[in-house]
């Protein structure tokens, strides 16, 4: 297994992961050191591989490990930064993308109806802004259940972290939130961030998975036609 960044440069310490980061991303505590100080130092690639192959019901292999791997799931601007981008693959031989957000007590963002908010005051003003397009195209995935609208109050780093997801392009796709109970965790934020993720999931129409674990739950849920299954773990920091 290789860990490395985008243009293939190895990634073998904790300095080699802050020289990827902005200054103000990297303070320990906070999310960006959790999840590296988690691979680097806490053989953290062997817990995400055992626990992706637990909630799948086969064993998998990760074959590359990549931190702010970007995936583009639309025409409009940049892609999704996943955390962590890994790609490998399956015991039956099919190809795995996981999709890592890494969370101490950081909110998901703003709600899509924030944006689309924004996005319309923006063209009253006469400016020129793709958001609209990217807000609406990302609603359209969402077809199953009750559907999501622009209007809704759903978080909307939720919705493009499983689009950016399926878009790897991998047969299997799992979205990650990896919480990192840090002494800088705050659980009244983390438990607004779970009751967040709560709701997507309803509103998505997502299914738990048969194997639940005591700090980790999991679930599927259709995207565009497209299986995804999420898992969203507390790890003590």
């Amino acid at each position: 297994m290789k860990i490395e960044t985008s243009d293939g440069k190895p990634l073998r310490s904790l300095a080699d992961w802050q020289a990827i980061h902005k200054p103000a991303q990297w303070k320990p505590g906070r999310s960006a050191y959790s999840v590296a100080d988690f691979i680097v130092n806490r053989d953290g690639a062997r817990h995400l591989s055992r626990r992706v192959s637990a909630v799948l019901g086969e064993s998998v292999e990760f074959h590359v490990i990549t931190p702010e791997l970007e995936v583009r799931f639309d025409r409009y601007g940049k892609g999704r930064f996943h955390d962590l981008g890994i790609r490998g693959e399956t015991e039956s031989g099919e190809s795995l993308f996981v999709g890592v957000e890494a969370k101490v007590d950081e909110s998901f963002g703003a709600h899509v109806a924030d944006e689309w908010r924004k996005s319309q005051r923006t063209l009253q003003r006469g400016q020129r802004t793709r958001l609209p397009n990217r807000i609406s195209e990302l609603c359209a995935r969402f077809q199953d259940g009750a559907g999501i609208s622009p209007t809704d109050e759903i978080r909307y780093q939720l919705m493009h972290g499983v689009a950016g997801t399926i878009e790897a392009g991998a047969d299997v796709s799992v979205f990650y939130m990896a919480v990192f109970a840090t002494d800088d965790y705050d659980e009244e934020k983390g438990d607004a961030n779970f009751q967040d993720y709560q709701t997507f999931l309803t509103r998505a129409a997502a299914t738990p998975t048969p194997n639940q674990a005591r700090n980790a739950k999991s679930h599927t849920l259709n995207l565009s036609g497209k299986k995804l299954t999420t898992i969203y773990e507390y790890f003590s920091h």
